[in-house]
């Protein structure tokens, strides 16, 4: 099936999916087991929980990234365990109370431990789904991430993260039985090991971190790089867009905001580069008009405008 397939039993409108995601939100919520977790059906089948618009931290046991798993008629896929053990026993309970079928894939869609700290409780699925950059990333970061948040872990044994068993390096073809997803591993953009999943039934995308929305986007890989990404997603022409961070809708209401973002992060930077402007002077004017734009600004936005100088100015 081509990625422009549209399967005649889920064709909607995009402005039709916004009302539908609008009607889930307020009328279907699945309450998981242990800390507060609510997971909704944005799309028949595809279960959101959101995340918070905060700093991850033990108070909210990591709770911050949107986090949710797919159903199909034979197994299920989660997206991303969450940022805590605490948050993937929560989301097991859940996935268990909603379906009997089983977790056939779990798919870390890049490193980042707000995503992948709560992978301990699906340690027994057999296919671990990461980009093939996932494994070395861990290696170079999943210490300095356990050290850092190591008071999430309330067991000494749990693993930082899965293991892959399943490596992407262009595309994944998953099927969950009447349910076909389509994994595509990105080259660096928010990181070096970004996954995006494609449901080519209800044509969502469920982009993670590779779309922001309300909440700053967080640059820890290549500026340019990320619109290429960006680039690359607006052509699936999906219904529905799920970001790693935010509500979901449609691509004008989710996606838009960020390019902006981003478009202006790289040619004000490059304007700066060319003036031979100081950093320091850089951090404070590239963008400060977005700055009411964006939850978070102040905790990233500076740290996002280093990065595009370090990156741009070897042009």
């Amino acid at each position: 099936m081509s990625l422009n397939d549209r399967p005649g039993t889920f064709q909607r409108s995009p402005a039709l999916w916004v009302l539908t995601v609008s009607m889930l939100f307020a009328a279907h919520e699945v309450q998981a087991n242990g800390p507060q977790l609510e997971f909704v059906e944005v799309a028949p089948g595809i279960y959101l929980h959101l995340g918070k618009h905060e700093e991850m931290s033990v108070d909210n046991l990591g709770d911050i990234a949107n986090i949710g798993f797919i159903v199909g008629t034979e197994s299920v896929a989660v997206i991303d365990p969450g940022g805590s053990p605490q948050l993937g026993i929560a989301m097991r309970d859940a996935i268990r109370d909603l379906t009997g079928l089983p977790v056939s894939h779990v798919i870390l869609t890049h490193i980042h431990p707000d995503h992948i700290f709560g992978g301990s409780a699906f340690a027994d699925v057999e296919f671990i789904v990461a980009h093939r950059n996932f494994v070395r990333a861990l290696a170079q970061r999943g210490d300095y991430y356990r050290e850092g948040y190591s008071a999430l872990f309330v067991d000494e044994n749990m693993p930082t993260s899965l293991q892959p068993t399943m490596e992407v390096a262009d595309k994944l073809r998953i099927d969950l039985g009447e349910r076909r997803l389509i994994v595509r591993a990105h080259k660096t953009a928010h990181t070096d090991n970004d996954l995006s999943i494609f449901d080519s039934v209800t044509r969502t995308l469920w982009a993670s971190d590779l779309i922001f929305a309300q909440r700053i986007p967080s640059l820890d890989g290549s500026l340019t790089g990320w619109l290429k990404a960006m680039d690359e997603l607006a052509v699936l022409q999906a219904d529905l867009v799920i970001p790693g961070h935010g509500r979901p809708g449609s691509w004008a209401t989710v996606a838009e905001p960020q390019q902006r973002y981003l478009n202006l992060l790289l040619s004000e930077t490059r304007e700066m580069i060319a003036r031979n402007a100081r950093l320091s002077d850089a951090v404070d004017k590239v963008a400060a008009e977005e700055s009411k734009s964006w939850i978070l600004y102040d905790s990233h936005h500076r740290g996002n405008v280093t990065k595009a100088h370090t990156e741009l100015e070897w042009e």
